[in-house]
């Protein structure tokens, strides 16, 4: 798998997804810029039912600490809070 990625990293095409094993978890390029270098990211994007990726883009996450921020912030009660009162503005807005 390591050598798959690397050769992604160096020979993929630009904004690339490589589809895992795992339903919505993907491998993305993103390409060089004027301030980095080329890199891959883990790419969260929930899978629709049409059985493609929801978003153009999903989440990306470069590496453990931004994975561990992530994981952080989801798991305070508030995000619930806050998800349940938007679900509640929209169904009204529906109507």
């Amino acid at each position: 798998m390591e050598e798959s990625l690397r050769d992604m990293l160096k020979h993929g095409r630009k904004f690339e997804r490589l589809r895992m094993d795992e339903p919505g978890l993907f491998i993305r390029k993103i390409p060089r810029s004027k301030d980095e270098p080329a890199y891959l990211a883990v790419e969260i994007n929930p899978i629709g039912q049409s059985g493609n990726p929801m978003y153009k883009v999903g989440a990306l996450i470069r590496n453990q600490n931004e994975l561990d921020a992530i994981r952080a912030i989801l798991s305070q009660k508030e995000v619930d809070a806050m998800l349940q009162m938007i679900e509640k503005v929209n169904l009204q807005q529906a109507d």
